[in-house]
């Protein structure tokens, strides 16, 4: 089977199959001195075993969100083999529930990457305007890996902006800094190029720069009144009947959005592959992004 992709549209008879389906994979590798291995699955619904060389790696539940295993150890020069244990049978407290109204596309329905890093590299970061300045960022950077206090820098070479800031012993360095930023807007959607660099990694990024806030029954944008036209959109391609996953499948979707003359989208009701965002951010589109929650689900107690 195509992977991603889900299994129901690729074969017949497994169109309304919800049980356990099992992924197989050779992956032929060499091995660089100094570096990280990771494995990121995009998402698996629903609920997903990891086994890499013969070793479980871990489980992941939850078929609409992001995760990965380190590989370093267990990753050998030629051949390696990925086994990869899908299964999305509806449970009464996952999602979908046993109550819901879309498909249940099954297994591996996001991209599956296969990541090398320095030993340490920038996990995470946020970069955005402080709440409420239109001039002003407030963010962060967090290293992983076995040399955290680094120094790092933020720039913005349209702006002209280069800020320096240090790491502390758990690798997180605070971000603030200036500039006379052109906001984003559905108007104007402008995004800037963003270069974050440690002394062992580089992350660069596309970001817009703006503030949203409730004043009374007024929504603000960049603090102008904002009149909110939006659909919900499904994580599906209609044209395929099939899981949409691709920049294809999302340009498809955000266009007919636009067509409509939107300028939001909600995106129902689980988080959807990054290219919704990232599309959608060019094309002037606010996003609605749920968390995996539906109607009907019956939450266990803890």
């Amino acid at each position: 089977m195509k992977v991603p992709g889900d299994f129901n549209t690729q074969m017949s008879e497994l169109t309304y199959i919800e049980g356990t389906v099992w992924y197989k994979k050779v992956i032929n590798f060499t091995i660089k001195p100094g570096k990280r291995v990771f494995i990121h699955f995009g998402a698996v619904n629903y609920f997903a075993d990891i086994y890499f060389n013969g070793n479980h790696l871990g489980s992941h539940e939850g078929g609409f969100t992001q995760f990965q295993f380190e590989i370093t150890d267990s990753i050998h020069e030629g051949e390696n083999t990925l086994i990869v244990k899908a299964n999305n049978q509806r449970l009464k407290d996952g999602l979908p529930g046993l109550g819901y109204d879309w498909f249940n596309y099954g297994r591996i329905t996001r991209d599956v990457n296969l990541i090398e890093t320095n030993h340490t590299y920038i996990e995470d970061y946020h970069i955005q305007l402080d709440k409420h300045k239109n001039n002003e960022v407030l963010g962060w950077i967090k290293l992983n890996g076995n040399n955290k206090s680094q120094s790092l820098s933020v720039k913005i070479p349209e702006l002209g902006v280069d800020f320096r800031t240090e790491s502390n012993n758990e690798g997180l360095a605070e971000v603030r800094f200036t500039s006379d930023f052109e906001l984003w807007s559905p108007e104007n959607p402008k995004l800037y190029r963003i270069v974050l660099q440690s002394q062992t990694d580089t992350v660069q990024d596309e970001i817009g720069f703006r503030n949203i806030e409730v004043r009374g029954n007024e929504i603000l944008l960049n603090g102008k009144p904002l009149f909110l036209k939006a659909i919900n959109i499904h994580e599906e391609n209609p044209l395929k009947a099939a899981k949409a996953h691709s920049e294809e499948d999302a340009l498809l979707l955000l266009n007919w959005a636009k067509e409509l003359g939107c300028n939001l989208v909600r995106l129902a009701h689980y988080p959807h592959n990054e290219h919704m965002f990232k599309l959608a951010e060019k094309m002037g589109l606010m996003v609605w992004s749920e968390l995996p929650v539906y109607q009907h689900i019956e939450f266990l107690g803890y």
